[in-house]
């Protein structure tokens, strides 16, 4: 199987950590490509900027790496039907385009997999995609402390072999270490709103465009 990446998000702004996170997987698990899907109505997140500009500004930050792309799909449902963008369904959507020979595999931190089963219909995402998880280290993943069902999924599904990933269109967890950068949109925002430096938080041509149309301020 070509492994292609999903990596979801508000991206409100885009910034060096999601972009590593993305590099990271891809250069272990050889992925073919990575989608940045952006959310529409976020139900666990306040979305700050209107669409244009974090689909503008995500262009621009991934315009370097070849493979790295932007999904709209989740904006374009937002604006027809106004309901909640749920990954299940983004997940879904993309089955029905993909080829025989792809798997998608979500990326996702720790802290979020903790909090899965609060995601509609959780348990249904391992029938679309792999999940490739990056632990955090303020939020590590300790077996004995997951509830009863995700640690069943766990111990089910869990492999660290890239192969068996290539073996299977979906179903399976992996985890890593990675080393990244600790940062978040909303630390980014602030740091926006108080004019400090931002050289090592995001891509240079998405802080010019945040400056260009005075964002966050």
């Amino acid at each position: 199987m070509k492994l292609i990446g999903v990596l979801g998000g508000a991206f409100d702004p885009i910034h060096y950590g999601h972009i590593k996170l993305a590099k990271a997987w891809q250069d272990v698990a050889t992925l073919s490509k990575v989608l940045f899907i952006p959310s529409g109505l976020a139900p666990h997140k306040n979305i700050v900027l209107e669409n244009k500009h974090r689909v503008e500004m995500l262009n621009l930050a991934l315009n370097p790496y070849t493979n790295f792309f932007t999904d709209d799909r989740e904006i374009k449902k937002n604006q027809s039907d106004l309901k909640p963008s749920y990954t299940i369904e983004t997940l879904q959507s993309l089955i029905i385009e993909k080829k025989e020979d792809q798997a998608f595999c979500f990326l996702m931190g720790s802290d979020a997999f903790l909090k899965l089963e609060s995601w509609h219909l959780w348990n249904e995402l391992f029938n679309y995609c792999h999940i490739l998880i990056i632990e955090r280290r303020e939020s590590p993943i300790i077996v004995d402390q997951l509830t009863s069902a995700l640690k069943k999924e766990w111990s089910e599904r869990l492999t660290q072999n890239i192969e068996d990933l290539r073996g299977s269109s979906f179903g399976l967890i992996m985890t890593k270490k990675f080393e990244y950068i600790d940062i978040s949109s909303s630390q980014i925002r602030d740091a926006i709103y108080s004019n400090k430096n931002l050289t090592n938080l995001l891509p240079a041509a998405v802080a010019d465009y945040i400056n260009l149309h005075g964002l966050y301020r």
